[in-house]
């Protein structure tokens, strides 16, 4: 019997590990990105209210490879759509296994989260917040969805966030999706708070990261773009004028292992 048990354990770690390989060292939620595996989709946060089911939550997101249907069986319940109704504080203190960030396509991404509750929701996932330079190498490629966007461009003009990975021509060169639009994704970086809207560096991509506070502060990097913000919008869309105590309506994530 042990021999049996044994052999069975050897088969599914053996899938497992083949499973892995095969998706370039990465779970089945994230791509390769170099050295990083950054998750496909921008960031759905989830919880139970059971706390019998918490550890069988956190397995789902840290195993990476969670289906809604899945968390739909176990009574977990999405936050940040269409309100700030997270179960812990803003500040992040008490969100340890309380909040959980999975990256599963055919959802409204979560909104409304500060950059303290969305560390801790990575974190809890067996994740990071992913840091500005490594946004950047992920989003390269993302092709610039003009004036006049099509229902497969980057959500950048519309009435709000689409569900993750919507829009087929909205994906990097590294296979990541929606880095452009739809919600801006908090990045671990921490800057002066920034005061003033300059110059883009390329394409005319929204850039807020001049100037720097006396009296208030820090900010975090917001890095993409949103759903109403139109063509500046970007793959160099950064801005360092947010608290990161702040959480709203354009305002997600995405992590990263």
């Amino acid at each position: 019997m042990i021999a049996l048990l044994l052999g069975a354990f050897g088969l599914l770690l053996g899938l497992a590990v083949s499973e892995v390989q095969a998706n370039g060292g990465c779970l089945a939620d994230a791509v390769q990105v170099g050295p990083v595996c950054v998750d496909k989709f921008k960031a759905s946060v989830w919880s139970v209210s059971d706390p019998t089911k918490v550890a069988a939550l956190k397995a789902l997101a840290q195993g990476g490879k969670a289906t809604l249907a899945e968390l739909t069986v176990l009574g977990a319940t999405q936050h940040g759509v269409p309100a700030d109704d997270y179960p812990c504080s803003h500040n992040g203190n008490d969100c340890k296994d309380k909040i959980f960030a999975f990256s599963i396509p055919g959802v409204t991404p979560s909104a409304r989260i500060t950059w303290f509750q969305a560390q801790q929701a990575a974190a809890n996932s067996g994740k990071r917040l992913l840091s500005n330079a490594e946004w950047q190498m992920a989003a390269a490629g993302t092709p610039d969805p003009g004036a006049s966007p099509g229902s497969q461009d980057c959500n950048i003009k519309s009435s709000g966030p689409d569900l993750t990975g919507a829009h087929a021509k909205c994906v990097s060169s590294w296979g990541v999706f929606d880095m452009v639009g739809n919600l801006w994704e908090w990045v671990a970086d921490w800057v002066p708070l920034s005061t003033t809207c300059t110059t883009p560096l390329f394409a005319g991509d929204f850039n807020c990261l001049a100037g720097a506070s006396t009296t208030s502060g820090p900010g975090a990097l917001l890095r993409g773009g949103d759903w109403r913000i139109g063509t500046v919008a970007g793959v160099f869309a950064v801005r360092g004028n947010v608290l990161p105590s702040h959480g709203t309506d354009v305002i997600g994530f995405r992590a990263a292992r």
